[in-house]
């Protein structure tokens, strides 16, 4: 698997404490399902390690549509340092996630680096 579940149990450790980009994704399975884990794989293997790739486990969605705020699904919430700098909410292709990605995680963290 190319990126992390993420539960109520390590959603701290994994996502607030991490200090690369994360990319967190909320993803129901529904008739769009394979296709937006599929865009999700690939924006893993772009990025490689550079930036962390995670999924909420749906075991923890009710609990995490309230606490993140989720509007709706799929919603892609971007992190850096802990900290939200962006979502996308809705479906979306690869072309558009990478667009995302790079405009507001993958650029800030090439500009904070050391």
């Amino acid at each position: 698997m190319l990126f992390k579940l993420i539960s109520l149990s390590n959603f701290e450790s994994e996502i607030t404490e991490e200090k690369k980009p994360v990319l967190l994704a909320y993803i129901r399975r529904d008739h769009d399902y394979k296709e937006q884990i599929d865009v999700l794989y690939s924006i893993s293997k772009n990025y490689g390690g550079a930036l962390k790739v995670c999924m909420l486990d749906e075991d923890s969605f009710d609990a995490f549509g309230v606490k993140l705020g989720i509007e709706g699904d799929p919603t892609f919430i971007g992190y850096y340092n802990g900290k939200e700098k962006g979502r996308i909410l809705g479906k979306t292709d690869r072309e558009t996630l990478i667009s995302f990605v790079s405009r507001n995680l993958y650029l800030i963290a090439s500009y904070t680096s050391d």
